[in-house]
């Protein structure tokens, strides 16, 4: 028999005498509803005095319920193959009902389900004369011009001239001043508050780093301090995360011992050489279900308020990919605006502000490229050298961020295959932990992406492999 440890808090718990478990994980890579963790569903841990003493005693009746989650650590045969948390569920009358998950679901804490705008993450005197040229590796906002003659209504007050941080040698007296906030800032705040490490390709490139949040609040006269979160959209932590997944085809990884999150572009990690050959680790190989929704439908929510977006220009609708086949959808939140022949953006948009008492008007998540100072005036656009955020056209999204996982979906079969793994395999095939570093392995002249698991321990018979040939 092959052994087992469960260990919370770095000490064996007692198990039932031939119990077994069975260990739920997935890919995040194939998944972009839901960001999932690994899992395994209530079972029972039988009393004894070193169990009742983690569960707080709480078959007495006079015990108060463990409100905290137990770090956890799963061992097989010696290796650790798995870390996350038990929780308590309930006490049975065997022991007690715990669920392990890795606790995805918390990893930000309080502030997993508060939207960005409520969130204080700080302010900034206003500043007498605002910097034009911001610096998007240090500065928290930059104050690009937008072309916007909607953003008083149909009252516009004296001198408006039809844009938001309108420059001429200087910001304009009589525009609108609305900060847009950099996302790399953003994810640096979200490490500080919640004590969680962001790091990846994502972060790491440099384009991406010159991103904008784009917002319509606007800084009055009368105030005295720039409160960050008002140019910030109304979504969580957790969203804000799966809405660019699903933008740029990022992987995200989540390593719940260390609080770190790997962004890391999913076509990349398609393009790894397969260096694991499992092909004795199976039998004969032979059912599989073909893969019906073979055609990508990218897309994205274009902002209501915008009516520039009411018909979306031609670069700006959905993508499909050519054929007849079903359609496998995804679809973001974030968008991005328009733009001039100069690149500048351009939208129709009432703004927030306090002139015609336009403080309740929304905007939605949409992203801009910062460039810096370009022809004398503080320019993003909606591109920035071979990138540019639209679905249709030269340097779109689909060519320099889906075309591998494209290809993938109008090939791939899926198979459900038994094999014969070791505690070393299985460590191997750990998504989160290993950020992804092995997806793929080669069976019997095929490569196969590996989706879900379903281990079942101690290791006494085969391990249950979702298989996605490439």
């Amino acid at each position: 028999m092959s052994s087992f440890q469960i260990r919370l808090e770095g000490q064996a718990i007692d198990l039932q005498p031939n119990k077994t478990i069975t260990l739920n994980r997935f890919n995040p890579v194939l998944d972009f509803d839901v960001i999932q963790g690994a899992r395994v569903l209530d079972f029972v841990v039988p009393f004894s005095p070193k169990n009742n003493k983690f569960f707080n005693w709480y078959y007495k009746p006079q015990a108060a319920f463990p409100t905290e989650d137990l770090y956890c650590e799963q061992y097989a045969d010696g290796e650790l193959i798995e870390r996350g948390y038990i929780t308590l569920r309930e006490v049975a009358a065997d022991g007690y009902k715990v669920m392990y998950t890795q606790n995805l679901g918390e990893v930000f804490g309080d502030y997993q389900k508060v939207l960005l705008s409520d969130i204080d993450f700080g302010s900034v005197a206003k500043p007498v004369t605002f910097t034009a040229a911001a610096n998007h590796l240090t500065d928290a906002y930059c104050l690009p011009m937008v072309q916007n003659a909607g953003y008083y209504g149909t009252a516009p007050p004296v001198g408006f001239g039809g844009y938001m941080n309108e420059y001429t040698s200087g910001y304009t007296a009589s525009t609108p001043k609305v900060p847009m906030m950099y996302l790399r800032w953003l994810l640096g705040k979200i490490e500080d508050i919640c004590n969680f490490t962001i790091k990846g390709e994502f972060v790491d490139d440099v384009i991406m780093q010159r991103l904008v949040l784009y917002n319509t609040f606007a800084v009055e006269p009368t105030d005295t301090v720039i409160q960050y979160r008002n140019h910030l959209p109304a979504i969580t932590i957790p969203d804000l995360l799966k809405e660019l997944r699903k933008l740029f085809n990022l992987g995200l990884f989540f390593d719940v011992r260390t609080r770190t999150l790997t962004m890391r572009y999913a076509d990349e990690l398609l393009q790894q050489p397969t260096v694991l050959n499992w092909s004795k680790k199976f039998g004969v190989i032979a059912a599989r279900s073909p893969e019906m929704a073979t055609r990508l439908e990218l897309d994205w929510e274009v902002d209501s308020g915008d009516g520039r977006m009411k018909v979306r220009p031609a670069d700006y609708e959905k993508y499909n990919t050519p054929g007849s086949e079903l359609l496998f959808p995804v679809k973001t939140r974030f968008s991005t605006t328009d733009v001039t022949g100069a690149g500048l953006p351009i939208v129709e948009q009432p703004g927030i502000t306090t002139i015609n008492n336009q403080r309740n008007n929304k905007f939605a998540p949409r992203l801009l490229f910062w460039h810096g100072m370009v022809g004398g005036i503080p320019f993003a656009s909606n591109y920035i050298g071979p990138r540019r955020l639209a679905w249709h056209g030269t340097n779109n999204l689909v060519d320099h961020y889906w075309k591998q996982f494209e290809t993938f979906r109008g090939r791939t079969s899926r198979r459900v295959l038994p094999g014969n793994l070791t505690a070393t395999d299985i460590a191997l095939i750990d998504m989160h932990q290993r950020a992804g570093q092995t997806m793929t392995v080669h069976v019997q002249g095929r490569d196969y992406l590996i989706g879900n698991q379903r281990i079942n321990l101690p290791l006494a018979g085969p391990t249950e492999l979702e298989m996605w040939m490439r």
